[in-house]
């Protein structure tokens, strides 16, 4: 009976309904009183035809094919995937499956080039072949899939695991080169203390990404442990890289900085920010395939084998190619202009700099750092000259121009980017994340009278 449900839902979902607008109620109102006693009947434009008594077979298909993928999506196998590592514990996030469908390394863009093989023969009077069945539209991006494995898992009443939190911490500290026996038991120790509800799947696809959480919590225990709270630790150092006349920094530099009665704790702190910048700069999200035109297309004929094209779609593929060519022409006829109208004069890195007035670090500089965070909603604070504590600061969005504007040092975003970058969401998204465990940390320990310092007393 479900073919005949669809269509009859389908038919349901087409016919003319009657129309309830403001305009129309206004115009009964001014009518006699006789005259609103006795509704007018609404009559559509074709209620008395009579529908054909069997549609067109390739309208029968599409319906057909719509009611499948809303029943089962085709993306819902890439979830299922996610849950099943999820379930098992492993350090797998939804931004790898995500890369490794992308990349081919996951059977999905091309899998139904093997369904027919799989499956044996198609049914007779099946309409509907398996590349338009099982070949999907597009990949869903890694915060969707989550969402979709959450969507999944409350359907079939599994009952979920929080997030493996040591080996997804442990893999992300490894990706940032910082050090992992200092870093990782605090981290565990405040995970255990707050245990917050981003850390268990959602179906709700406005919620934080699970892998978020981790990193706030990461955030959190750098800031404690190393004292991190705006002591103008990155403009020692941009000072430090301007005097060594911007060849960057390395451990004689970093050596030289270090005041008299410092204690190790302070150059930690310092080799810890470089370490992160450096790391920034290194992290590549985007795919080698995704520079140009020529590689993707050679990408998809090496990574998904068999995969056959209409006629009508290769000439498509020929008119996108010769549209491509042409503007890459243009553009490098542009380049060469203007590399002939710079000449002799700084010329430009890939970057957009000037060469000339490039560090050895891509984001070295107070001023680099100052105009990234306007551009990514922040505003910058200066040191703090005479802080009347060492204690954890905490930041507060202020309003900026009739909008909410993220606000904190130096310090403090250049620890945020790198984790947002590794994690692939915006720095917003991570720096309201660090807020909102802040919150739940400081009502914790209100209730129970205990300082987060205390922790790493007790060590």
């Amino acid at each position: 009976m479900w073919a005949q449900k669809v269509l009859a839902e389908d038919e349901a979902a087409h016919r003319p309904k009657r129309s309830s607008s403001s305009g129309a109620a206004a115009l009964v109102q001014l009518l006699p009183l006789k005259d609103q006693q006795k509704p007018r009947e609404v009559k559509p434009e074709w209620a008395d035809e009579a529908l054909p008594p069997q549609k067109d077979r390739r309208k029968v298909e599409f319906v057909f094919l719509r009611s499948l993928r809303m029943m089962l999506p085709v993306y819902s196998t890439l979830s299922v995937c996610f849950l099943a590592c999820h379930v098992a514990q492993e350090a797998i996030l939804p931004t790898d499956i995500y890369r490794w469908a992308m990349e081919g390394k996951l059977p999905y863009v091309a899998a139904f080039t093997q369904v027919d093989r799989l499956l044996g023969t198609p049914l007779k009077h099946c309409p509907l072949n398996a590349r338009q069945l099982f070949r999907p539209v597009r990949v869903i991006g890694a915060w969707q899939l989550e969402a979709a494995a959450g969507s999944i898992a409350r359907r079939i009443g599994l009952r979920l695991p929080p997030v493996n939190f040591y080996a997804i911490a442990q893999r992300y500290l490894n990706e940032l080169s910082l050090p992992i026996e200092p870093i990782l038991p605090h981290a565990c120790r405040i995970y255990e203390w707050a245990m917050p509800a981003e850390l268990w799947l959602s179906s709700n696809p406005a919620r934080v990404p699970t892998r978020v959480c981790v990193m706030a919590i990461l955030i959190v225990a750098l800031r404690v442990q190393y004292n991190i709270n705006g002591q103008g630790i990155w403009e020692e150092i941009s000072e430090a890289e301007r005097n060594q006349g911007g060849s960057g920094l390395d451990a004689n530099v970093l050596s030289s900085m270090k005041p008299d009665g410092a204690t190790s704790e302070a150059f930690g702190t310092r080799e810890l920010i470089c370490t992160l910048a450096d790391a920034y700069d290194k992290i590549d999200v985007a795919h080698d395939y995704s520079k140009d035109l020529d590689s993707y297309l050679k990408y998809c004929k090496d990574v998904f084998p068999g995969i056959r094209c209409s006629d009508e779609e290769k000439h498509l593929i020929e008119d996108f190619q010769d549209m491509y060519k042409g503007r890459e022409d243009k553009n490098r006829k542009a380049h060469m202009e203007e590399m002939r109208a710079t000449k002799g004069v700084n010329k430009r890195g890939p970057d957009g700099t000037f060469v000339g007035a490039r560090c050895g670090s891509a984001s070295s500089g107070i001023q680099s750092i100052k105009s990234e965070m306007e551009d990514h909603g922040f505003c910058y604070m200066p040191p703090r000259k005479r802080p009347r504590s060492n204690g954890y600061l905490h930041y507060r969005r202020k309003t900026v121009t009739g909008s909410l504007a993220c606000v904190g040092h130096a310090d403090y975003y250049m620890l945020i980017r790198s984790f947002a970058k590794l994690a692939e969401v915006d720095v917003r998204i991570m720096h309201a994340s660090v807020l909102k465990l802040e919150r739940r940390l400081a009502w914790i320990e209100e209730r129970i009278g205990r300082s987060l310092d205390a922790l790493t007393e007790s060590a």
